[in-house]
């Protein structure tokens, strides 16, 4: 069996100190401490750039340097992503590539030259054929996306044996299988292998990260019990993807790693940042679409540097996603979050705020759409508790 474990290291723009340095304690450095312990586990890895640059902040250099040290060897292969984690394909082009270009300079920044990115990790694998030519042209070559964009259904044919090319790119394309990667994967692989599936199999799970340590805290045993198995081997995605022959070309649908068959079908994959009956959505995107507009008209204001970081921040996946109110029953309560949605929508406003060369009369009518998301927010909030 060739386990393909794909992990994705990221924690919001606007986590707080404290919050970085748990997750460290949790699963980063416990990460670093297991690959350099076992030095035949192979891992692929994406840690996204505004990450990066808070662990280096917080003096976890050597953390930093530790993960340099394990891709030199091989047992880790970076992608790259999106700097702020937003959801590319709601954003326009420019934004899409500056976003690439600044997680791809942070990264190298950190971490040296061995951080030679080959893939890439669409934010929350949220895709569009629009995205892919960008990816395409920014020459790398290939993506790694949900089982669910092969075909619309998880119940699908995905051949690991086969590799898959997006039409009219140069990119290759690597599936997740979801079921999998929604469990605790070495448990799940464990229980597998007893079973006696089929152990010539390929297996591609892709996770946070922070499921191991933060979510499931005494994770190497399992972990160690796989990989250690004679049956199971681990490589990298570009080594999976060198040894394969047969090619397939295909054209995934938009989606996300959370999409449903009916969402897609409704022409909704990006429901849970941009759900048009979600009126503080609508209002999100009102606002952000606007600070874009201001940000990229007033590149020469003084103060533009300082308006970007706020807009950057404010883009993030999370300022969405905790306004969809959706029940996932994997957590104690549903994704809603005042506090995180007022996050995300202060930083926006404070990107306009911040442009010296925007009139007030402009800024005013941006602090109303901002009042509107505040407004909305609570009520929604302290009504549902009522009901």
């Amino acid at each position: 069996m060739l386990w393909l474990n794909f992990l994705h290291f990221y924690q919001p723009p606007t986590a707080s100190d404290e919050q970085i340095r748990s997750i460290v304690k949790s699963c980063y450095q416990p990460w670093a401490d297991f690959l350099l312990k076992n030095k035949k586990v192979k891992v692929t890895l994406n840690l996204t750039a505004c990450l990066t640059e808070r662990l280096f902040s917080l003096g976890y250099e050597k953390l930093l340097k530790q993960f340099a040290t394990l891709a030199k060897s091989g047992q880790i292969e970076f992608v790259e992503s999106a700097a702020f984690h937003p959801i590319l394909p709601l954003l326009p082009d420019k934004e899409i590539i500056k976003q690439i270009k600044i997680n791809h300079d942070i990264n190298a920044r950190r971490l040296g030259s061995v951080y030679r990115p080959r893939g890439f990790f669409p934010p929350e694998m949220a895709y569009t054929p629009r995205l892919a030519r960008l990816i395409d042209q920014l020459k790398y070559h290939y993506l790694i996306l949900d089982q669910i964009a092969y075909a619309g259904e998880l119940e699908n044919s995905i051949d690991n044996d086969l590799k898959y090319k997006i039409k009219k790119t140069q990119l290759a394309v690597v599936f997740r299988d979801r079921q999998l990667s929604q469990t605790f994967v070495p448990t799940a692989i464990t229980k597998l292998l007893s079973a006696g599936r089929n152990i010539s199999q390929t297996i591609i799970t892709a996770t946070d990260g922070e499921l191991y340590g933060h979510r499931h805290w005494n994770w190497w045993p399992s972990y160690l019990e796989v990989v250690k198995n004679p049956q199971v081997r681990t490589a990298t995605l570009s080594e999976y993807l060198q040894n394969l022959k047969a090619t397939k070309d295909i054209s995934p649908l938009p989606s996300s790693w959370e999409s449903s068959s009916h969402e897609l079908k409704q022409g909704q994959p990006f429901v849970l940042w941009a759900n048009h009956k979600n009126n503080i959505h609508r209002l999100l995107w009102q606002l952000a679409d606007f600070a874009l507009e201001l940000n990229y008209a007033h590149s020469l204001d003084p103060d533009h540097f300082s308006s970007r970081l706020h807009l950057e921040r404010g883009l993030s996946s999370c300022t969405f996603w905790w306004a969809s109110s959706r029940d996932f029953q994997l957590f104690s309560t549903r994704a809603w979050s005042p506090e995180e949605i007022e996050k995300g929508a202060l930083e926006l406003i404070r990107s306009i705020r911040t442009l010296s060369q925007v009139s007030p009369k402009i800024k005013i009518k941006a602090e109303k759409i901002f009042l509107a998301i505040h407004q909305a927010i609570w009520l929604k909030h302290w009504r549902d508790k009522i009901n």
